[in-house]
This record gives C-alpha cells, structure tokens and sequence, in this order.
C-alpha cells in the first residue's frame, strides 16, 4: 500500500505536465493559424474529461507541445 502512496504525487504531476504541453500546443496552433484553429483552450477539469475520452482531439496539440519543448532543448543544447 505504501508503493501506491509514492505514485499519487508523480501521477499528479504527470496530469499537470501533460496539461502545459496541451495549453503550449493549442496556443500554438492557434497563433500559427491567426486565430481560426478549432482547438480550444480547456480548463485543467475540462482536459481531464477530454482525454479520458476515446476521442483524440488533444492529441495533435499535445504532440505540437512536446516539439516546441524538444526544439527549445536542442537549441539550448547547440548554443551552449
């Protein structure tokens, strides 16, 4: 029971880490294509329904987030 305690505090940050690379992604989307993106910027409960669901709305956003963060790592990484 004690191994399950460890995990609560990862798994929160976990949702809380995936939720900034959505809110990164759609807003880059939406800046990318000057407004007229159809993703919407949710609330953290709202994401939380959203990606519990089979649909994969989040997704494309999500993985535009994850790039942006990689991209600002390498080129930290070149520049250093």
């Amino acid at each position: 029971m004690s191994i399950f305690f460890e995990f609560i505090p990862n798994l929160f940050m976990a949702l809380a880490f995936d939720f900034i690379l959505y809110i990164t992604g759609a807003s880059l989307l939406r800046i990318a294509s000057f407004g007229s993106s159809k993703h919407k910027l949710h609330s953290y409960s709202a994401y939380k329904k959203l990606k519990g669901k089979s649909n994969n709305s989040y997704l494309l956003p999500y993985v535009i987030g994850i790039v942006f963060y990689a991209l600002i790592i390498v080129s930290i990484a070149l520049f250093n």
